[in-house]
């Protein structure tokens, strides 16, 4: 992630008092905050299909492919230009990519013919109950979810449409990644710092400052796109949105490294590490 540019124009309130908690969705639905966002990143991720349209997997990704993918039914949920989709149709993989912005699915269309893309939000799939083995949700995908209601709909989802004996992977961007020198955790505490520091010396009246662990990026994968916005999660809150919606019993939480050397070793609420892997078993037999 780039350094945090400027919320344009954030959403507008009179609130007396700061947002927290449970109610956080609530006090910035009313003022479109889940909307501003969902059409910023529309914009954000149309501006760098130049880059993901060609990008390869990554290492993490090929591990992936190679010890849950061959010979499964794949989603691949915010499949963007479809940088993992048409790596796995390539190497005859079973893949369908589904997202919510249609610019990039005509670019990942474009590169990719023979694969299969749906347009579709990942808070409400239109597939039947268990029709996947594999569900994926890969790089920044799970971050672009503005809301906690949007998050555990999204989670629901992924459970509905795997199948008995699958697996669902989701891998979200760690808030307490420090990045070089420790300077993106500095330059991320400072904005959200000035943010509300702003709204205070506002009287608490006009842009609501962005919610915990909101950002907006500065775009670094193509020239000229426009800015993205991302929520960082960290592992105490996956695991609370686990709870939530009733899966805490198939849930393991890891690192990179833990899925590279297929230990699934568990990790510390504040590790460090670029991004954190939340898989959920589901059972054999499990209906969905």
């Amino acid at each position: 992630m780039s350094r945090a540019a400027t919320f344009p124009d954030g959403p507008t309130a009179g609130r007396k008092r700061e947002p927290k908690g449970n109610d956080l969705d609530s006090h910035y639905d009313e003022v479109g905050y889940g909307d501003m966002i969902r059409a910023l990143n529309t914009v954000h991720y149309a501006g760098e299909t130049t880059f993901y349209g060609k990008a390869s997997l990554r290492p993490c990704e090929e591990t992936l492919f190679s010890r849950y993918g061959h010979g499964s039914r794949i989603l691949d949920v915010g499949c963007g230009a479809g940088r993992v989709t048409r790596a796995v149709t390539t190497s005859g993989g079973n893949i369908t990519g589904v997202d919510v912005n249609g610019a990039t699915l005509n670019a990942a269309r474009a590169s990719t013919p023979l694969a299969t893309y749906v347009h579709a939000s990942m808070a409400d799939l239109p597939f039947p109950d268990g029709n996947f083995d594999q569900v994926w949700c890969l790089r920044f995908s799970f971050n672009a979810l503005p809301t906690v209601a949007e998050r555990q709909a999204a989670l629901r989802e992924f459970w509905r449409v795997c199948a008995p004996g699958g697996t669902v992977i989701v891998e979200a961007f760690n808030w307490y990644f420090p990045g070089r020198f420790g300077l993106l955790r500095l330059a991320n505490r400072l904005d959200s710092a000035a943010r509300h520091l702003k709204w205070l010396g506002q009287g608490r009246h006009g842009s609501l400052p962005l919610p915990p662990r909101d950002i907006i990026y500065l775009a670094n994968k193509a020239s000229g796109a426009a800015p993205g916005y991302a929520h960082l999660t960290t592992l105490e809150e996956l695991r609370h949105l686990v709870r939530d919606v009733g899966l805490a019993e198939h849930m393991q939480v890891t690192d990179e490294a833990g899925l590279m050397d297929g230990s699934l070793s568990p990790v510390r609420n504040r590790h460090r590490g670029y991004s954190s892997w939340l898989l959920l078993s589901k059972p054999t037999g499990c209906a969905p």
